[in-house]
């Protein structure tokens, strides 16, 4: 029996929507935070992480059996694995606002919220336009997009990180917020990893 095609475009979509998706629950519980209910928020956003990883999973088995994939074997693997990365990232925010026990957030959490929406959405809709190897400006205004957004969260990280050595006077504090905002920044730059793999492999078969 032949087995069914696998359309590597829209498991791709499929991801990032998946990315999408876990920051805008992230968000809405950064808004709303209350660490009463820190498990259970953790468990909705780490069920999407474990989504993301079935579907990681079945492009990678899928890869190995197919004979002509549409793009390189390897940039399918790349774009996948970054893919899980970003995700990844996003899921352990969550937890480590668990296993840190951070019962209120500082305020600038809700400016990293804001900026992770609009990356991931900009992934999101690059890769809706992925797909089409003709619309290479239209791609590449998205890339810019994502490094632009990438770098405002440099910025907000390394502001974070100065304010926090600078008021804050508890050592605990500073550990715990110390690796919350490295995490974030690992969120951005995974984001834009990304993006960065995309325009090349785009620049590659266009």
């Amino acid at each position: 029996m032949k087995r069914e095609e696998l359309n590597y475009y829209d498991e791709f979509i499929k991801m990032a929507k998946f990315a999408k998706d876990i920051s805008k629950t992230l968000k809405e519980y950064i808004f709303s935070y209350d660490y009463e209910i820190v498990l259970q928020k953790k468990a909705e956003i780490h069920e999407v992480e474990n989504s993301a990883d079935k579907t990681q999973h079945l492009i990678l088995n899928y890869l190995i059996k197919d004979f002509v994939p549409p793009i390189d074997r390897e940039d399918i693997i790349d774009v996948t694995r970054r893919l899980d990365d970003v995700i990844d990232n996003i899921d352990e925010v969550s937890i480590d606002l668990e296993i840190l026990s951070v019962v209120s957030l500082r305020e600038d959490m809700k400016k990293y919220m804001e900026l992770m929406e609009k990356a991931t959405l900009a992934m999101f809709e690059l890769f809706e336009k992925f797909k089409d190897m003709k619309n290479y400006n239209e791609v590449h205004e998205l890339v810019v997009k994502i490094n632009d957004i990438e770098e405002q969260g440099d910025k907000l990280f390394q502001e974070s990180i100065k304010n926090l050595y600078v008021n804050e006077k508890n050592s605990i504090e500073v550990i715990k917020w110390t690796a919350i905002y490295n995490r974030l920044e690992d969120c951005f730059d995974s984001i834009e990893h990304v993006a960065d793999c995309c325009d090349e492999i785009f620049m590659k078969n266009s």
